[in-house]
């Protein structure tokens, strides 16, 4: 059998619920065995990195494709990381002040979240807030992700979120960051020297869709989103159903 390169997504999928949730004795278990079987196993999250770290860290994986695509870990050691378009993100910024909308801007690699408008104080910041009045956007080096403090209905009034990949995990706010997390497995498979025809991707959320729309396997959990499972090569049992352990002995990837 050839080698496989196997991408997972963490919340429900490596874990048994999404978010958060833990990973089951049969994932444990399946991951050993591809691993000693000559695969090769690897993360594909939204996370950030330094989020995406400590999980990576309890199951054993350390090659991680992160930040929805823009951020590269090979062994346990960063690659890059890659910010958002600065003239896009400014922008949008710029228009969230105008229309007095919450928000806060990562800024680097950690929880930290920055932010210049005092409406922002009164939203529930996941991570370390940092509020600053004087803080111009415009003069900072790069930026990772915006937090938008706003319901599904106002999205409508951002004209400049067009344009820029966004996700909802939660009711009160979205988040600005990269979806294309298949672009980011294309560029590890390029550095390791992988053959792209054996990429294998497991996902259940909306942020998966491109992986499991382009991968040559695609796995959707039984936990999945219903467009996930309608483009995915397989669809195996859910999350919280040993659902990994039964798509990889289905293919015989692990006995």
């Amino acid at each position: 059998m050839s080698k496989k390169y196997l991408f997972f997504d963490i919340d429900g999928t490596l874990t048994d619920s999404n978010p958060g949730g833990k990973i089951l004795d049969s994932t444990f278990r399946t991951l050993d065995k591809l691993r000693q079987n000559g695969h090769f196993v690897a993360i594909a999250t939204g996370r950030a990195q330094w989020m995406a770290k400590e999980f990576a860290q309890l199951s054993k994986i350390d090659n991680l494709v992160t930040d929805g695509g823009n951020g590269i870990t090979l062994n346990g050691k960063v690659k890059y990381i890659k910010p958002l378009d600065s003239n896009k993100a400014v922008t949008l910024i710029d228009e969230c002040i105008n229309k007095q909308l919450p928000y806060a801007v990562v800024l680097d690699n950690s929880p930290v979240l920055y932010s210049n408008t005092s409406s922002v104080l009164n939203c529930q910041i996941h991570g370390q807030l940092k509020y600053d009045p004087e803080l111009d956007f415009h003069h900072v080096k790069e930026i990772f992700k915006i937090f938008i403090y706003l319901s599904e209905k106002q999205e409508k009034q951002l004209e400049h979120l067009n344009g820029l990949d966004h996700m909802r995990y939660f009711g009160d706010h979205l988040i600005v960051e990269p979806t294309d997390k298949y672009q980011g497995i294309l560029d590890m498979i390029e550095m390791i020297g992988g053959n792209k025809e054996d990429i294998v991707v497991f996902g259940d959320g909306h942020n998966d869709y491109s992986m499991i729309k382009q991968a040559p396997i695609s796995i959707a959990m039984g936990n999945a989103k219903d467009e996930l499972k309608e483009i995915a090569t397989f669809v195996t049992k859910r999350n919280d159903d040993d659902g990994i352990e039964y798509a990889c002995k289905h293919f015989g990837w692990i006995d």
